[in-house]
């Protein structure tokens, strides 16, 4: 069987844990548990974590996110992670196999006893891993033991694979162009959220040198920020790191925000530097793409570009209204395209919002509007 790597979403905190100690001590050597509480937290860290295996307390699987069940929502974005549920009704079978589950296990009732359900649970994810890892013919690779858990991850993670070969991007053609009298760009700046780590990725493996730096702040908890680094890094024609203060923004460089710091740029001469630092949250988040795209509009004016992708809320919006206002050409992440079209819609809006694209066609338009 394949590596496990298990991801928890309950919306309990207390259940979290207790999920967490009773899978830490079943489940094979070698497994990785990762766990949220929301359908936002879930897809932002998902598209990092990369699961195996999904556990979902069946409560949350009908909460809508952009207009879609969240357990169908799971299944069409992580079509290799079967998903097992779990619930406090005998009735919720037929249901959740009618959305997709592969299994619905009965939640006991408080003041009966927990081993036998975490004993059908570790025996429902092993029999579902073991079908998926046959299916998708991977090899058998667990030894028996305690899982490793997030903490023990953060303190030891796993040799990195090898890094796969470089893409090669997709032609750039597109009718798009830029203003007779548009300055030239030195900077680019990103913001997203929800289904942000997924689109940056569409994003950024089709660019190529020679393009200028580029800035990025993802709503992503830290060590995910490293991690999505990483990952892009191995992906990209661009070289892709997680920011740290003092950076100085180099041409065909990214700058991922680590988690829980807010991104901001100072300009060094002809070159831009970078600060993280800690900061109360700005819309509910740290660290925050306005903190971002406001600092770019100060300090860079019509020389930036903005651009902002999927997500929920208003994140960003403002900041990147002040970066138009101040003459820098906006991109905004059109609805049909987004897994959850909130903060592009906000910035548009708000006119903040100089095209509205589908994420395929954003490659072509950074392209036309830098070179």
């Amino acid at each position: 069987m394949h590596n496990l790597r298990v991801f928890v979403i309950d919306n309990s905190i207390m259940f979290q844990n207790t999920l967490l100690q009773e899978l830490t001590k079943r489940l094979p050597a070698g497994s990785l548990v990762e766990r949220a509480g929301q359908p936002a937290e879930a897809l932002s860290k998902l598209a990092v974590f990369k699961p195996t295996i999904i556990v979902l307390n069946f409560a949350l699987s009908s909460l809508l996110v952009k207009q879609e069940k969240f357990l169908p929502l799971l299944i069409k974005t992580f079509p290799a992670a079967p998903v097992v549920t779990y619930g406090i009704l005998e009735s919720g079978q037929r249901a959740a196999q009618f959305l997709g589950a592969v299994q619905y296990l009965k939640k006991p009732s408080t003041g009966q006893p927990m081993e036998p359900f975490f004993e059908q649970l570790v025996s429902a994810l092993l029999v579902s891993q073991g079908k998926a890892d046959r299916s998708n013919n991977r090899p058998s690779d667990i030894g028996s033991g305690a899982v490793v858990t997030k903490e023990i991850w953060q303190a030891s993670k796993p040799a990195q694979p090898p890094a796969p070969p470089k893409p090669v991007p997709c032609p750039i053609t597109s009718s798009i162009t830029p203003p007779p009298n548009a300055a030239q760009i030195d900077l680019i700046a990103i913001g997203a959220s929800t289904g942000g780590t997924e689109a940056l990725s569409s994003i950024l493996t089709q660019l190529q040198p020679p393009l200028p730096g580029i800035v990025i702040v993802q709503h992503i908890p830290p060590m995910f920020s490293r991690l999505f680094a990483e990952r892009l890094n191995t992906e990209c024609h661009l070289s892709v790191k997680e920011a740290v203060s003092g950076d100085v923004v180099l041409p065909n460089h990214v700058y991922i925000a680590p988690g829980a710091k807010h991104m901001t740029i100072s300009r060094m001469g002809t070159r831009y530097m970078l600060e993280c630092k800690p900061g109360p949250p700005v819309h509910s988040v740290c660290p925050s793409v306005d903190v971002l795209f406001d600092s770019v509009a100060d300090v860079a004016g019509n020389h930036a570009m903005g651009i902002i992708l999927t997500g929920i809320g208003k994140d960003g919006a403002a900041g990147l209204l002040k970066m138009r206002q101040l003459g820098s050409p906006t991109i905004g992440q059109d609805a049909a395209s987004s897994v959850v079209y909130g903060m592009p819609k906000s910035a548009f809006e708000l006119g903040a919002v100089q095209q509205q694209l589908p994420l395929a066609s954003i490659p072509q338009a950074i392209y036309k509007l830098v070179r």
